[in-house]
């Protein structure tokens, strides 16, 4: 498991680090956004386990669905981190299909 953290663009621009997906959650901040590329022949989803709860209940993970070849961007709200600001990221099937970056904005 990695724990990516999120990277800022400035106003003078700034190389960006491509992650590669994993199928075992790797850890994103909560309030990034995630820019993700899947150069696969079929669809993968992008599965965020919500750290939050209500009521004390757990709260449904987060699907998000890259399509073949497709761009897809979400935010990662700042609800869904657990206590130390981390959401896991767990992406199905051929999860290396999948690239993505994580930004801080």
């Amino acid at each position: 498991m990695a724990d990516f953290p999120a990277e800022t663009p400035s106003n003078l621009g700034a190389a960006l680090t491509t992650r590669t997906g994993t199928t075992n959650a790797d850890t994103l901040p909560a309030g990034s956004v995630v820019v993700a590329r899947n150069a696969g022949a079929g669809a993968h989803t992008m599965t965020l386990t919500v750290g939050a709860q209500f009521d004390g209940l757990a709260v449904s993970s987060r699907v998000h669905t890259v399509a073949a070849g497709g761009v897809y961007a979400f935010r990662v709200p700042a609800a869904y981190g657990d206590a130390n600001g981390r959401v896991p990221l767990a992406i199905n099937g051929t999860a290396s299909e999948v690239t993505y970056h994580i930004l801080g904005v």
